[in-house]
């Protein structure tokens, strides 16, 4: 480097008192350069450091436990990356923030400079400006950047974590960390730059102390591959790619790094990010062991018959009163209004902070009941959200699916949404477990022992039963005729109540005719799904 890290880190310092934050994709560095600027003399704010690992970091990670208390605490609330825009306002982390503004300002009561590394921190960058700024606390930021194939390897390697997964993370803290650090406060050094060249140039010393710390045999998981080689590969993203090769760029001229045009590029990234994978869940690796029950009906005095079979099996449901349902009134006017589409918003970033309050409603009580639910007929206006955060959560989700007789529904527009809303869910819930109920036999015997024998039923990892009947079978003509469509659907759903083994083949015919179903001419979804 043409200049010492701590002339670059420190040449706008305008206030005596600063906090150094080290950022980027954890396994890209991060621990080392912690150590390295611990070793210019700059505190990590606490002796409660996290411990070493022998296997993964024997070295240390040098991360504030008392930060990662914090952090903890704030994904406990904000479990999607990128956060809702504004959240470092948001009334749901104002403990959060407090606890943060507290521990800094205690720190800097007797203290002139802290560095602070964990790779949650990423996640909360703005939150951590903004009260930086309250306390009157200069910033700086040093962003560490990684081959992203290295760091994918090295978390294989450390965690066993799914790749792609693996891959999305580093993606978005790379993102973030380039996106939301201060133009003219910071930093950005390559894991290159890191192991490979002088940290400081006129401190011999200082600079043996830190060539003595880095141990080239811990980096297990260097390629050593070189621009070229990475611009050639075939077996990375476009996306990936262009990221890593625009911050190599950037770390390679600190002027375009300060530049509105790579601000204005990385916010084209993030957006391009945003609009193809959604907002990242954070828990990779979540288990809750209870199960969540959903019923899915048209009309609330239907679901309430199914959620007092289900109460009876000792199931805790609750109905309209469900924090979910103030949700669902909201993602149902969007989506009534075109303002979002149907096949893409369980993923929009526009809904993240809708997404985020249900996810942390089924998470707190599927982590706190052993059988609980909710039965209310809102849950047809949201049933791809519910369907997509209960994975996410990992839960044991078991679905009703209430099925009226459309035939009967004289109204061509009330029938028309029956069926879209009946094929919404069912198109959703086709993995197991879920099962059909018809509206008219909800009070017999039969019904209430199917009920009672879904809650009893063991969860299955096996693929749902695929039916082998040929597509000719169940494709409907077009234009589409609602009144076959209905006989047919209400037809299918009535074998499928009364043997689980008939699912496939209405599994087959929903996912044969959906698109054509949910565009038919005149329907309140049909510029959504189109869009």
């Amino acid at each position: 480097m043409s200049q010492s890290l701590w002339q670059r880190l420190f040449n706008h310092r305008q206030q005596t008192k600063q906090a150094v934050l080290i950022l980027g994709s954890g396994r890209s560095g991060t621990s080392v350069m912690t150590k390295c600027v611990n070793l210019m003399g700059i505190s990590l704010g606490t002796d409660n450091l996290l411990a070493p690992s022998k296997r993964i970091n024997p070295k240390g990670y040098f991360e504030n436990k008392d930060v990662i208390n914090i952090h903890k605490s704030l994904g406990s609330r904000i479990r999607y990356r990128p956060a809702f825009k504004g959240y470092y306002d948001s009334p749901k982390i104002k403990k959060d923030r407090a606890a943060l503004t507290t521990y800094l300002r205690n720190f800097f009561e007797n203290e002139q400079y802290l560095a602070i590394k964990d790779p949650r921190m990423n996640d909360y960058i703005e939150l951590w400006q903004r009260v930086l700024a309250d306390v009157e606390v200069q910033l700086a930021e040093i962003v560490l950047l990684r081959n992203p194939m290295d760091v994918v390897n090295s978390n294989e390697r450390a965690w066993h974590r799914d790749t792609t997964l693996a891959m999305r993370q580093w993606q978005v803290r790379t993102l973030l960390s380039l996106r939301d650090t201060d133009r003219e406060h910071r930093i950005l050094v390559t894991y290159e730059d890191l192991f490979g060249q002088t940290l400081t140039s006129d401190e011999a010393a200082l600079q043996a102390q830190i060539d003595d710390f880095i141990d080239p045999a811990l980096q297990k998981s260097d390629s050593g591959e070189n621009l070229a080689d990475f611009e050639a590969r075939t077996d990375v993203e476009p996306d990936v790619k262009a990221l890593y090769l625009l911050g190599r760029q950037a770390a390679a001229d600190p002027d375009y790094f300060a530049s509105a045009e790579f601000q204005q590029r990385i916010d084209e990234m993030t957006d391009e990010y945003l609009a193809k994978y959604g907002a990242l869940y954070r828990d990779f690796n979540v288990k809750i062991n209870s199960k969540t029950f959903f019923v899915f009906g048209e009309d609330q005095d239907q679901v309430d018959q199914v959620n007092t079979t289900l109460r009876n099996g000792q199931v805790k449901m609750v109905g309209t009163e469900a924090d979910s349902h103030e949700v669902a009134e909201d993602l149902s006017e969007r989506l009534n209004n075109n303002t979002i589409a149907i096949q893409t918003y369980p993923w929009d970033y526009l809904v993240v902070e809708q997404k985020e309050a249900l996810n942390n409603y089924l998470r707190k009580n599927a982590k706190r009941e052993t059988l609980w639910g909710i039965g209310d007929a809102k849950n047809n206006e949201i049933v791809e959200m519910l369907t997509t955060v209960s994975a996410e959560l990992g839960a044991d989700t078991h679905n009703v699916v209430i099925a009226d007789d459309l035939t009967a529904i004289i109204d061509e527009r009330e029938r028309r949404l029956a069926i879209q809303h009946l094929v919404r869910t069912l198109h959703a819930v086709e993995q197991p477990p879920y099962l059909v109920l018809m509206a008219d036999e909800l009070g017999t015997p039969a019904s209430q022992s199917a009920v009672t024998a879904f809650i009893a039923a063991e969860p299955t990892k096996a693929a749902p039963l695929r039916d082998e009947q040929p597509d000719e079978t169940f494709k409907l003509r077009t234009p589409l005729d609602m009144d076959e469509v209905a006989a047919t659907l209400t037809a299918l759903c009535q074998r499928a109540s009364q043997d689980e083994q008939q699912q496939a083949a209405l599994n087959h015919f929903v996912s044969l005719n959906y698109d054509e179903i949910l565009n038919v001419k005149g329907d309140q979804y049909a510029n959504s799904v189109r869009n």
